[in-house]
């Protein structure tokens, strides 16, 4: 059974002599709508995840609030093909009490500088790195520099759940409503759903997890809830405000069966009050961590929310 690592510690399994993508060329976009196309049509058999389970997929890294969890099959991480029947990874979260399948992704590798043959090359493909913090977007942009390290590249397909930022982008932020039982309001944008995120499928820890991991939050830290005693207590206090907002929302939207414009300016204030509490806590350092993760990719018709 394959541990939970990332997806870069996982293609440490690839060799020197692995094949190249097996897929069309560039970045066609009639290409790549008809790679999803049969991917949706395809995957569908794995829609009770024990079936996937049996097909020789295990679950990878965290649970990630706007992409869920990646199952990882690998032989066709190994192979490196690109094939709607095998794909290399399959999107699962767990909504209304049953994991239910959102989509499917598929992996590539590339060393140093290379470039890729696959559909959507660049544009719809992000990269992911060894921590959990770098997959939460506050390493994007420039490739290392290194001619000899290895790349690993995702292209995500959301079939099942309609992603307001476009089908191949890597991240999801209607996710998180779908976790809470109600539905995507109209103009949603990352920040509402990072919110949002904090009140379902222990988002809250998520975050203080990214946070430990990348240095500025203490790994053991379980100090009470009340700003001004430690940086630690400071950062809780802030994520644990803007959770008790977004609870309240959801609570509301649940009861009255439909989101509101105050809902949406509530749960944008939130994550403004929250960037600025872990500013003023962390210093600049944080700042990566307050946009939206691999905002350099995809072709959103939808505004990325920006950190005020």
């Amino acid at each position: 059974m394959i541990p939970l690592l990332s997806l870069a510690s996982a293609a440490l399994l690839l060799t020197a002599s692995a094949q190249a993508p097996s897929a069309a060329t560039g970045s066609d976009r009639a290409t790549l709508d008809s790679l999803a196309h049969e991917t949706a049509r395809r995957i569908s058999r794995y829609a009770d995840r024990r079936v996937a389970i049996a097909a020789g997929y295990r679950r990878i890294g965290t649970d990630f609030p706007s992409m869920g969890e990646h199952w990882l099959h690998a032989s066709a991480l190994l192979s490196q093909r690109i094939d709607p029947d095998r794909p290399t990874i399959l999107a699962y979260a767990v909504i209304d009490g049953t994991p239910t399948l959102l989509g499917a992704g598929y992996v590539i590798t590339t060393r140093g500088s290379e470039s890729a043959t696959a559909p959507g090359w660049p544009v719809y493909w992000h990269e992911h790195s060894g921590l959990l913090a770098d997959e939460s977007g506050a390493h994007v942009g420039a490739p290392q520099s290194s001619d000899s390290a290895t790349h690993v590249w995702v292209l995500h397909v959301w079939s099942a759940l309609p992603n307001p930022l476009g089908r191949y982008d890597s991240d999801n932020w209607a996710l998180p409503f779908a976790r809470a039982g109600i539905a995507p309001p109209a103009g949603l944008d990352a920040n509402m759903g990072r919110v949002l995120s904090l009140a379902v499928a222990e988002g809250d820890e998520y975050l203080r997890r990214v946070l430990t991991d990348a240095g500025l939050r203490t790994a053991d830290s379980r100090a009470p809830l009340a700003p001004g005693t430690t940086v630690d207590a400071e950062v809780d206090a802030a994520i644990e405000e803007a959770r008790l907002v977004a609870v309240a929302v959801a609570a509301r939207v649940r009861t009255q069966g439909a989101m509101t414009a105050t809902d949406a300016e509530r749960l944008r204030g939130a994550w403004a009050s929250l960037s600025q509490r872990l500013r003023s806590a962390l210093g600049p350092a944080v700042d990566p961590f307050l946009v939206p993760p691999h905002a350099h990719h995809g072709d959103p018709p939808m505004a990325r929310a920006v950190p005020q």
